[in-house]
């Protein structure tokens, strides 16, 4: 049976990610030449070299990621002081990583909302399938980006990745990283504002019957207020009524929200609340979800899972934690052989961005075929069978828990990654469109 092709929105967040790798030699030199005052007990805004670098080294020290907002851009102005190479230009926002994977994996029509769309950004988003919403002529037309370009300011996030084993070496420690993360530091007044590009906006309340998928991100960029006196709650609202109405004009719309790193708790929290009752789906990474040092487990995550989205509502949540992916749904969303379907579909997509730096359709098939599962996630998979039961389906494992379907499935093993950036964003454009092509199918 033919799939019905795809047409899908991805809001809200799109810039452009400078990618660098850390080098630990380096950065302990620069510690020796320069003294770190002490920090504050919480850094929420990176003002200058000693919060970039004391936040570095927590991320190294654990092992984990994070992203910070700089007070400005020449907060940072030493960053070649601790960096192997020039950095990379490369898509970035997890609106836009998501918009370029669907584009290459298949997707027929994918329409990001990019905020400042210059010609840096337009040259990047080089998916065949991907457009841009522009007035023209007295109406609203789709556009190649490179015809769409509108500022000429470059919306640049600086990613600092680190490899696993990077040692900085201190007069009192060695600080030695012990897995890949990366940490981020972003100056993006627009998208930080959540900025929505009227012709977007118009183009997508015109044509939202036409409309499969909507995938939502970007939302853990929000602040507490803004200079015109506005709050998060302010943008919150606007976005939610933007959702409802979609949602009013096509019941038929898959949506995803995919979480992201809150720096502010309660604004994470009110956003949830806020979007649980419109989207289909929710996704975020363990750290997200359990926090930095909570035991990450395949049990605990279920467990967890059940509780959480048996207390908001929504239809399926979904945790990418490094070595495997869960996902809990009520059994109406979707039966769980497709599900594992899906989510094999992520993992595969998310190991050869790791191995190769990119992901496409025709490539896919053949670079995934020597990937073998994670062990570390093999046995989480055993563990879950055996604690819970179910029933095994290819690599995975779906059981029933509480009136919810749950499945579990290994990622798959990259020993040497080119990069860690958007593997997640990866995996969630990877299911997302395999879920609609899948649902799509059986109601044909």
């Amino acid at each position: 049976m033919k799939v019905k092709v795809q047409q899908i929105l991805c809001c809200y967040n799109v810039n452009i990610d400078s990618v660098c790798t850390v080098d630990g030699a380096k950065v302990g030199q620069y510690l020796r030449d320069h003294k770190i005052a002490d920090p504050p007990e919480s850094i929420d805004l990176i003002r200058d070299m000693d919060d970039l670098l004391t936040l570095l080294l927590v991320c190294m020290r654990r092992g984990t990621g994070g992203e910070y907002q700089l007070e400005l851009p020449a907060a940072i102005g030493e960053l070649s002081s601790l960096i192997k190479d020039e950095p990379v230009l490369r898509l970035g926002g997890n609106a836009g990583i998501a918009a370029d994977v669907l584009s290459k994996l298949g997707a027929a029509v994918v329409i990001p909302n990019v905020a400042s769309l210059s010609r840096k950004q337009a040259d990047l988003l080089a998916g065949d399938a991907i457009r841009i919403p522009v007035y023209r002529d007295g109406g609203i037309v789709l556009s190649k980006p490179c015809d769409a370009v509108r500022v000429e300011k470059d919306s640049i996030h600086h990613v600092f990745d680190f490899k696993k084993g990077e040692e900085v070496v201190l007069p009192d420690q060695t600080i030695r990283a012990p897995c890949d993360n990366r940490l981020i530091a972003t100056y993006d007044p627009k998208n930080i504002a959540i900025y929505v590009d009227p012709a977007f906006e118009d183009f997508s309340d015109a044509h939202i019957r036409e409309i499969d998928g909507i995938l939502v991100a970007g939302l853990h960029m929000l602040q507490g207020s803004y200079p015109d006196g506005s709050t998060y709650i302010d943008r919150m609202r606007r976005i939610t009524a933007q959702l409802h109405g979609w949602r009013s004009s096509n019941p038929d719309l898959l949506m995803h929200f995919e979480s992201g790193d809150f720096l502010d708790d309660g604004i994470r929290d009110y956003v949830i609340a806020s979007i649980s009752g419109i989207v289909d789906s929710i996704g975020m990474n363990e750290q997200e979800f359990l926090g930095d040092d909570a035991d990450v487990s395949g049990i605990s995550i279920i467990e967890k899972s059940v509780e959480t989205i048996d207390e908001f509502g929504m239809s399926r949540l979904c945790i990418h934690a490094r070595d495997f992916i869960v996902s809990t749904f009520d059994p109406a969303y979707i039966d769980p052989a497709s599900e594992i379907n899906a989510l094999t579909a992520g993992a595969a997509a998310s190991a050869v961005r790791a191995e190769m730096g990119y992901v496409d359709k025709d490539m896919l098939p053949d670079a995934v075929l020597g990937m073998m599962p994670n062990d570390a996630g093999v046995r989480e998979c055993s563990t879950v069978h055996g604690y819970f039961g179910g029933k095994k389906i290819g690599d995975g494992v779906y059981l029933t828990l509480s009136g919810y379907s749950a499945c579990i499935v290994p990622s798959l093993w990259c020993e040497h990654p080119v990069t860690t950036v958007g593997l997640g964003d990866t995996m969630t454009a990877a299911v997302f469109l395999r879920e609609l092509e899948l649902t799509h199918r059986e109601r044909g």
